[in-house]
């Protein structure tokens, strides 16, 4: 084991570049979508409405918890975290984070992040690992689901829903993959010797509409092919959650979909379960 003892960074420490003569961070550079950030949407809206809102209290995503979990080997563990919720391929490429910027989903108010930068996330994570003396051992990456969810979106027919996600896909997939190709080359070139995983999905639409778990493994194919394009590891999820004894139970269990507010993030055991398989990659 190569990791241990979180340590979250401040916003201001992006741009940190440490003198040449200290010693060198270990780092753990986590990139992604809200799964990378930590979010439940309950969470998020009591915060909202009690109007305090803060990045650090989403303290049980699979980021944290993975550093928790080897916090034996490496204290002192630096952690980067420019997950963005809401981010798409498309979107972590070409930037802002709407959820920092704009509130984007949940609002017009700016929320905060983990780490704040400007732009891309891709533009942060690459400026990161070029300009800081830190020591990156591992690079996270959860990107692909929003882009199968922008599908999702606009297929609002209960009759006709998995048809119209099986006919918006195939292009929506063909998009993922070239963005996945482009950001996976570039990490893997600023990051040549730094381990990466890469995270697949589980279908939190398998209860309703169970025909939806085809598009999810294209997704998880694609991502999946790209890591192993790159040397990266892939972190396969779908399983645990959707073929697991005990059927949509399990799914339910670990996640918050078939909850009161229908939400397609983990629940703290999902999380931790996400974060378990994230260790044995490792």
């Amino acid at each position: 084991m190569i990791f241990g003892l979180i340590s979250m960074l401040c916003a201001s420490c992006i741009g940190y570049s440490p003198a040449a003569t200290s010693a060198p961070v270990p780092t753990y550079l986590a990139l992604g979508d809200s799964l990378a950030y930590g979010m439940q949407i309950g969470h998020l809206k009591q915060e909202i409405a009690a109007g305090n809102v803060t990045a650090s209290s989403f303290n049980t995503g699979y980021v944290n918890l993975l550093a928790q979990k080897l916090d034996t080997t490496t204290p002192g563990l630096r952690v980067v975290d420019l997950g963005c919720p809401a981010e798409t391929s498309s979107s972590f490429i070409q930037g802002p984070c709407g959820f920092a910027t704009t509130g984007k989903p949940f609002g017009h108010t700016p929320l905060p992040m983990h780490v704040r930068y400007n732009g891309a996330q891709l533009t942060a994570a690459l400026g990161y690992l070029r300009n800081n003396h830190d020591d990156v051992r591992l690079i996270t990456l959860d990107l692909g689901i929003n882009d199968l969810r922008a599908i999702e979106l606009k297929c609002t027919d209960e009759l006709t829903f998995e048809t119209c996600l099986q006919n918006g896909w195939p292009a929506a997939s063909k998009t993922l993959e070239s963005n996945l190709h482009s950001i996976l080359s570039q990490l893997r070139y600023a990051a040549p010797k730094t381990k990466i995983l890469v995270m697949t999905y589980y279908n939190w639409l398998a209860v309703a509409h169970p025909r939806s778990n085809q598009q999810v493994k294209e997704l998880n194919g694609i991502i999946t092919k790209e890591a192993s394009a790159f040397n990266a590891g892939t972190v396969h999820v779908f399983s645990s959650f959707n073929a697991a004894p005990g059927g949509n139970a399990t799914l339910c269990r670990l996640s918050l979909i078939c909850g009161p507010t229908k939400d397609l993030h983990p629940t703290k055991a999902g999380y931790a379960r996400i974060a378990q398989l994230f260790e044995q990659q490792l």
